[in-house]
């Protein structure tokens, strides 16, 4: 039996929640004040899980959590906030809340957030009686802040809210994301993956929250969808920016109620999943221009991760180099030591629009193109140290096959203009880094050409 603490100044909700609560099998107790809550959490040892109020005198909520966490850590406090109370909320959540509640809120709401942090409890303690750790992914870089980050991490790893990740593109978002879910409760749970902007909204709904047999053209059965597949473990969103509006209004709803429906379902189904979303789009501006909801945006930047561009991290460069340098050389079997002065201040010069992304496709190529021994610049960055290699000028091939037209010969205009077309977006990837959101902006096309461009030229 799992012993609940509700800690509220108004006698009627603490009423209600010490009934409802009672009837799913909780063991419940009642506090006014955050006073009276630390003298019943001083006596009975056995309280696992915290439903806390913000605003009470004399003793709020978040001083309530500061005593808490200092002096009994295991135990997992549910802030209950007013929806004005937003910076409030994430302010507990960054001292280590494990989650919270919007008031006036549902009680199949309250049951299904106890019922969550009864089952991270209880993960916990098997976790420590096995004497396993936590597998946590370090990220590479010592600047200021990469450590802020690391730290925030470290902070938030017995939270269950949701994690906003910004930054631009080939920042190392999903890595963040991976660091947040091998950091957290959720650990051995599964991490799923999903990239927004590459489905269209019908597709990216059945993918998220599954679909029904029959539900349309060419759902010969029931497909389970992302969320059923990452129950008690960690959704990665990434490129949110791109959601349309209707899946938004849906996305909502799970972040808000724990509930989805499946695309032609009628059953409502229930998701134990933490979603951490990424973005390289300013949401701001989207929620002032109307293209993005304010309220999924507050859902979602409850704890908000900004990850610098590597330009700004210009002393992590040749760690982060040697970390790639020492994976590929592994994979690829070569020889390779290390980097020239020469490669290094290359490395360090270069302004890096793909950021790490682009990084990591250099040294490969480096340590594909070098048997042994160290690196040179010239096998980095071609002949010109420290800047990308120039796309081709467009003049000479072309004047070339107009010379040969012009003599009468016969050329294959079709695959001419196909080598050419090759040529043109094999040099926008590697300019972004294998970026195709940027590599489509760079040659004035949409994400979708390039993605099928990419496809039909064999490109991946």
């Amino acid at each position: 039996m799992i012993s609940v603490l509700v800690v509220d100044d108004e006698p009627g909700l603490r009423g209600m929640l010490e009934i409802s609560l009672r009837r799913d099998g909780h063991r419940v107790m009642t506090a006014g004040d955050g006073r009276e809550a630390l003298n019943l959490l001083a006596k009975e040892h056995a309280i696992q899980v915290v439903l806390c109020d913000l605003r009470m005198e004399p003793m709020d909520g978040l001083a309530l959590l500061g005593e808490i966490r200092h002096r009994w850590p295991d135990i997992l406090v549910v802030m209950m906030t007013a929806h004005a109370e937003w910076d409030t909320a994430v302010k507990a959540m960054r001292l280590g809340a494990y989650n919270f509640i919007h008031k006036p809120f549902d009680l199949a709401q309250v049951k299904a957030m106890v019922h969550r942090a009864v089952a991270a409890y209880r993960h916990r303690l098997e976790a420590r009686v096995k004497g396993e750790t936590v597998s946590a992914v370090h990220l590479v870089g010592t600047c200021p802040a990469i450590q802020a980050i690391q730290l925030l991490i470290e902070q938030v790893s017995t939270t269950d809210s949701t994690v906003l990740v910004t930054g631009e593109s080939g920042t190392g978002k999903e890595l963040v994301a991976r660091a947040l879910h091998y950091a957290s409760l959720r650990a051995d749970g599964p991490m799923v993956r999903i990239n927004s902007g590459a489905l269209s909204p019908s597709l990216l709904e059945s993918e998220l929250f599954g679909h029904v047999k029959g539900s349309f053209t060419g759902a010969v059965e029931d497909h389970p969808g992302l969320f059923a597949l990452a129950d008690k473990g960690t959704l990665f969103l990434d490129e949110v920016g791109e959601l349309a509006h209707e899946t938004q209004v849906k996305l909502l709803r799970v972040l808000e109620c724990g509930e989805y429906l499946p695309v032609g379902g009628r059953e409502i189904r229930t998701a134990n999943v933490r979603v951490v979303a990424a973005t390289n789009r300013d949401l701001m501006t989207q929620v002032r221009a109307g293209a993005f909801r304010e309220d999924l945006y507050y859902r979602l930047a409850v704890i908000p991760v900004h990850l610098p561009p590597l330009r700004e991290r210009v002393e992590d460069i040749a760690l982060i180099a040697g970390h790639l340098l020492a994976r590929h050389a592994v994979r690829l079997r070569r020889g390779v030591t290390g980097f020239t002065p020469e490669a290094l201040e290359a490395l360090r010069r270069h302004p890096w629009p793909g950021n790490i992304r682009e990084l990591d496709n250099r040294i490969q190529r480096g340590v594909a193109l070098t048997q042994e021994g160290l690196i040179q610049a010239v096998t980095l960055f071609g002949d010109a140290p420290g800047n990308l290699v120039p796309i081709p000028a467009p003049g000479t091939q072309g004047d070339l096959l107009l010379a040969r037209v012009k003599a009468g010969e016969v050329i294959d205009l079709e695959g001419e203009q196909t080598r050419r077309e090759r040529q043109l977006v094999e040099a926008a990837l590697e300019r972004t880094g294998d970026n195709l959101t940027e590599a489509a902006r760079v040659l004035g096309i949409t994400f979708r050409q390039i993605r099928y461009k990419v496809r039909q030229l064999g490109l991946r």
